[in-house]
């Protein structure tokens, strides 16, 4: 992909965390946080003109607009997706939304090289786990393995450390209630074996790493589940969701010619059933 450079501008606002970030494909080239939650409104032009000025660009230097749609905060994703669409109307740009869970699967693997490195390497995939609270005592997942991709300038394939990587969800989003999250992880391990619901069965001596912002709220409960057997171990490291993250699944996107689309923020409780699957 080096002769089709790309910048992309991203914003995340579905946290209390406002960030912004410009990147060239893959590299990030600046990255700003707003960490006051009421003033996402009044803060978000004035650190997007900031992010800009940091990486030496303008806003018509932008080729690629990425958005948080959610799941997260109900006003502030809506903001976040209420600027994009008006810059790339304005500047006659793609744009593209990416789903929360997407974004914290990206930035747990990019936080843990070693652990992501470890396990492709013996042709044994890593799965990272995002798991995200969303209120009334829930928590919100899904599944991703890891694999190693041989050509790094893949157009598939993420950077971590000197290797590219293939990021692909496995399963479906599942919405369990916090006190059930320990049964519900133990109930898809049976002798060390991992099976995962809609996915795919039969994972022997693979290791999933579970991050997100459920920590905040229930990091006892996360881990107590992670506790129950070797299967499964804890990033804390990536608790809300950043721009850069979301930058690299924008480039992607771009990348692989994907029609860009309506920006539609995310609600969990529509589409996804009590302790079920989004079909």
């Amino acid at each position: 992909m080096a002769d089709d450079i790309k910048n992309i501008l991203g914003i995340d606002s579905s946290t209390g965390r406002l960030s912004i970030a410009v990147s060239r494909n893959e590299k990030l080239l600046s990255e700003m946080t707003d960490c006051d939650s009421m003033k996402h409104m009044v803060n978000i032009m004035g650190l997007l003109d900031r992010t800009l000025r940091k990486a030496k660009l303008t806003i018509g230097d932008i080729d690629v607009f990425g958005v948080n749609l959610g799941p997260g905060d109900f006003t502030g994703t809506r903001i976040g997706i209420s600027v994009i669409k008006t810059l790339a109307w304005l500047e006659r740009k793609p744009s593209f939304g990416i789903n929360s869970l997407d974004i914290y699967a990206v930035g747990i693997s990019r936080e843990n090289e070693k652990f992501i490195s470890r396990y492709p390497g013996r042709d044994v995939p890593a799965l990272v786990m995002p798991c995200l609270d969303v209120r009334k005592s829930e928590v919100y997942f899904s599944f991703y393995e890891i694999t190693a991709e041989a050509d790094k300038k893949h157009p598939s394939g993420i950077e971590i450390g000197d290797r590219s990587y293939i990021i692909n969800k496995v399963g479906g989003n599942f919405l369990v209630k916090n006190t059930e999250l320990k049964g519900f992880l133990n109930g898809m391990t049976v002798k060390g074996i991992l099976n995962i619901p809609g996915g795919i069965d039969g994972y022997k001596n693979s290791k999933v790493l579970i991050g997100g912002n459920c920590f905040s709220s229930y990091g006892k409960t996360i881990s107590d589940a992670a506790s129950q057997n070797n299967i499964f171990q804890l990033d804390k490291k990536t608790t809300y969701p950043r721009a850069r993250y979301l930058n690299i699944c924008t480039y992607l996107k771009a990348a692989r010619k994907v029609e860009s689309g309506n920006l539609i923020p995310v609600y969990v409780r529509e589409f996804v059933p009590f302790g079920g699957i989004k079909k």
